[in-house]
């Protein structure tokens, strides 16, 4: 049996667990919901590692989407116990938390995805072009190409995001086991993929999408609507992949809202 999963915990309270992109680890997470939590008391904060990201080292055995949601559950049996548990998934973490909702919903107390999907070959087909519909003038062209190549997707570019990107998910992209997402991908959806597009998560719920988002699109969020019946539904102008950081104030808003409804349920 492997350890579990690196975590960083933050605050008391009610549980929320915290899932974040493909090839990345917790730090873009908790630079763009801190401001928000700071704001709201009472939320415990769970910031997770997924298997061979960050600190979450020696995952040898994960070789599917199944593999990654059994550690997952792991993590909410030693954090959680039997409280119920909410959960934020962003781009590669959504669909996890897609797959929790519905194969543990009793386990939820809601879920927030934030641009999700763009997993599909139909839904990469309908993916938006990058563009950059607003800057500060900051230039790219004399960054590290890795770095050049993150901001050139931005569609709110500025100097203060592009920093944020070289703080947070360069060095986490460094870190990532190239091996272990080879794996995963092979075995990529879920062995349940099918039945959970017909079932529904009927607690309080928040999908947000970028309207310019060219990694994920937004055609797979506006097509979850019917699935989560409780869900309040965003698609944002200016906001590509990172509505957390390109528009923030908004952002936090429809946060805020989530966990509003979650605490009074």
């Amino acid at each position: 049996m492997s350890d579990l999963l690196h975590i960083c915990e933050i605050g008391t309270g009610a549980p929320v667990l915290v899932l974040h992109g493909a090839r990345l680890d917790h730090r873009h997470m908790q630079d763009a919901l801190e401001p928000t939590f700071k704001a709201c008391s009472g939320w415990r904060r769970i910031y997770v590692d997924l298997p061979g990201c960050g600190r979450s080292t020696g995952f040898d055995h994960v070789a599917s989407q199944d593999d990654v949601l059994t550690e997952l559950l792991r993590v909410m049996d030693a954090t959680c116990g039997t409280e119920p548990c909410a959960v934020i998934g962003e781009s590669r973490g959504a669909y996890l938390a897609e797959g929790l909702a519905h194969s543990h919903a009793q386990r939820l107390s809601g879920v927030a995805l934030i641009v999700p999907g763009g997993n599909s070959d139909a839904s990469r087909a309908t993916i938006p072009a990058p563009v950059t519909l607003r800057t500060d003038g900051t230039e790219i062209d004399a960054l590290d190409p890795t770095l050049r190549a993150r901001a050139k997707r931005l569609v709110v570019r500025t100097g203060p995001i592009v920093a944020k990107i070289t703080q947070t998910k360069v060095p986490a992209a460094a870190l990532h086991d190239a091996a272990l997402e080879a794996r995963v991908c092979e075995r990529f959806e879920f062995s349940f993929h099918r039945d959970m597009q017909h079932r529904s998560f009927d607690r309080p719920s928040l999908i947000v999408a970028g309207r310019q988002d060219s990694i994920a699109g937004y055609c797979d969020a506006l097509e979850m609507q019917d699935r989560f019946p409780r869900a309040s539904f965003a698609l944002l102008d200016c906001a590509g992949h990172a509505p957390g950081w390109e528009r923030p104030d908004l952002f936090s808003a429809l946060v805020r809202d989530w966990l509003n409804r979650l605490a009074t349920e």
